[in-house]
């Protein structure tokens, strides 16, 4: 009985030390989600925008939970994200990762002088914790578009074209010219 209540109590044992986590994580030891992931936007120069994640040392993007949508002010197309690092998660399975940084670019043509834009991720710390899903939103500046453009060089043009005109008429009824 004593044998018996011994290996009870062994695997009792056991079973509690392999439930409980090797190590607990204190929260103190993470980055605030905005300095291990730090976001910020640009107009490109191709009239696109630019999106760039600095990730601190120690964390993680998902590829996968990228997501970019134009709420206001820019006529998007697909965001195009470049390869990221294979890693089998245990929770979402087979993922690509980047770390350090990352540029995605969302192509498009501005619509209004600024864009807002909702940004969604998720990232990880090498720790074992994942930081919930994130969602900023981001207004942009954006350059002139070229319709824009062409349409104040026209009304500033158009005046003095105006101006030339009359005093071409002026002159020419007013005697100084004759040809």
């Amino acid at each position: 009985m004593r044998s018996f209540l011994h290996r009870l109590l062994a695997v009792l044992l056991l079973c509690a030390c392999a439930a409980a986590p090797a190590w607990a994580v204190d929260e103190s030891d993470l980055l605030p989600v905005d300095q291990a992931f730090a976001l910020s936007a640009s107009a490109s120069p191709d009239g696109g925008i630019a999106l760039h994640w600095k990730i601190a040392p120690g964390y993680y993007l998902y590829r996968e939970r990228i997501h970019v949508q134009a709420l206001d002010g820019f006529d998007a197309g697909a965001l195009q994200l470049p390869p990221g690092a294979r890693h089998h998660d245990e929770f979402f399975g087979d993922v690509q990762t980047y770390r350090d940084q990352v540029v995605a670019r969302l192509p498009g043509k501005a619509t209004a002088p600024t864009a807002t834009l909702k940004v969604k991720y998720q990232g990880c710390a090498d720790l074992g914790v994942c930081y919930p899903p994130q969602t900023r939103t981001l207004n942009v500046a954006l350059p002139a578009t070229p319709d824009a453009a062409s349409t104040a060089s026209a009304a500033a043009i158009a005046p003095a074209a105006d101006g030339l005109a009359a005093l071409g008429r002026a002159l020419a009824g007013g005697g100084w010219y004759h040809g």
